[in-house]
């Protein structure tokens, strides 16, 4: 892995920064519309290699991959097409004055993300910040950077001037602040973890800069009387299995009613159980790898330290080493049962196929409970009971309320967390004006002003 030092980064931002003021800030609205929509275009005819880097570097499955380079796609053409939507607004209407705000760029901007995702990250970053007229800094994971360089150079294949868009890579206690504290950053946008998250508030107030953070979850799933569970097991199943649990919406702490805790926890258990482990490469494979094994390490180590609190595992619990998958970093899809709020699996996001069975008697106590977390990303509701269901929607603190759905993504439904889980918004309109600042401009129309100072 090549790591970027001082002087790389110093060259990288002072090349985006030089773009920016003699190409890119004068660049029309409807020209970086046909960029993007060509570097869409790009993604979709290189998508078979896309996905051939994605699995190797990350791990996970074929169709996993494919399906979030299919997404950047659709995210780049969404910010192509509203490109040259972007309008301005006029404030208080005098007669004596014109007020008006122009929603400018910052000029070079930092993004900075994890490699669960990594199509999706550079495509989230990338469109509104380029649409909104900065150029950008991407710091790709050091874990898994190969997506990113390649989907950047199809950028550039696609007609985006060199420089508009870079990729730096490195270890992120070395590689991050040398780029989120340059002078000459103007923004920066965050998706990672808790104790990163706080490092880049930090690291921000060196040359006070705005951020954009989305951090971690620990999810509610909340399953109501009349859930349909043929729906909604099944479902919750996958939300925590999907990408082996290294996802930051998991569905990770599902609520079932008493009465029904007994059957849901069972089923929960036998389903997991039939989740096929395998090689990401395989199509019969129904759960990949994690991305290491000292990541497999702490996620045992979480499951290890919630059993010894007097959690029962219904499924899993242990690492996946049978046959072919001895070489890798799998591990087993684990259901967790009796599990107490205070247990070490519901206060920690396992970034792993963990997911934790809770019982509750009524509305107002589950309420109260899905709220403990210090998270606040999503949540997620089953059931028919409309007022029921509103009423939770609007009490759960969560960025994003899932009803009879999960995972459930769309370019133009903004997304974003509470709490600890970060603040600001991707997706939408509401993503540009995170990239960028808002001037106001005051214009006195008169002609002849008396002065309060005037000289004699």
């Amino acid at each position: 892995m090549h790591e970027a030092d001082a002087a790389e980064i110093d060259a990288v931002v002072a090349g985006a920064k030089a773009v920016y003021e003699k190409v890119w800030r004068g660049t029309a609205p409807e020209v970086r519309a046909r960029m993007l929509g060509a570097w869409a275009d790009a993604i979709v005819q290189h998508r078979d290699e896309l996905a051939d880097l994605e699995v190797a570097d990350v791990g996970h499955l074929r169709r996993e991959a494919m399906a979030d380079i299919d997404n950047s796609a659709r995210v780049l053409r969404y910010y192509a097409g509203i490109a040259d939507k972007l309008e301005g607004r006029t404030f208080a209407q005098l007669p004596d004055r014109l007020s008006y705000g122009l929603d400018e760029p910052f000029g070079v901007v930092a993004g900075v993300s994890p490699y669960n995702g990594n199509a999706n990250f550079v495509a989230l970053k990338a469109g509104p910040a380029l649409v909104a007229g900065n150029c950008i800094v991407i710091k790709a994971p050091e874990v898994a950077p190969l997506l990113n360089y390649r989907m950047v150079e199809l950028a550039l294949e696609a007609g985006v001037p060199a420089g508009v868009i870079s990729v730096v890579t490195g270890r992120g206690a070395v590689v991050g602040p040398l780029l989120t504290e340059h002078p000459d950053i103007g923004m920066i946008a965050f998706t990672g973890g808790p104790d990163s998250g706080r490092a880049i508030i930090n690291q921000s107030a060196k040359n006070i800069v705005p951020v954009f953070l989305e951090l971690g979850g620990k999810s509610p799933a909340i399953l109501l009387p009349d859930a349909d569970l043929e729906a909604a097991i099944p479902s919750l199943l996958h939300s925590n299995f999907a990408k082996s649990g290294q996802s930051c919406v998991t569905g990770s702490r599902i609520f079932v009613p008493d009465s029904m805790y007994a059957q849901v926890s069972e089923r929960l258990g036998q389903k997991a159980q039939t989740v096929r482990v395998g090689l990401p490469t395989k199509e019969s494979s129904q759960m990949g790898t994690l991305i290491s094994r000292p990541h497999r390490e702490r996620v045992d180590n979480l499951v290890k330290r919630a059993i010894d609190a007097g959690a029962v595992a219904l499924a899993g619990g242990t690492p996946a080493e049978d046959g072919e998958l001895a070489g890798g970093a799998f591990y087993q899809p684990t259901v967790l049962a009796e599990v107490k709020d205070d247990n070490p699996a519901a206060l920690n996001e396992a970034f792993g196929p963990m997911a934790s069975v809770f019982s509750y008697s009524d509305v107002d106590e589950v309420t109260a409970r899905a709220n403990s977390s210090e998270f606040g990303l999503s949540a997620q509701i089953w059931g028919n009971d409309a007022r029921t269901i509103q009423y939770l929607a609007k009490r759960l603190e969560a960025g994003t309320v899932w009803i009879n759905t999960y995972r459930s993504f769309h370019p133009t439904v903004p997304f974003g967390g509470m709490k600890q889980s970060g603040f600001g918004k991707e997706n939408g309109f509401d993503s540009i004006a995170m990239y960028t600042r808002r001037k106001a401009v005051v214009w006195d129309l008169t002609t002849k002003r008396e002065l309060p100072y005037a000289d004699n």
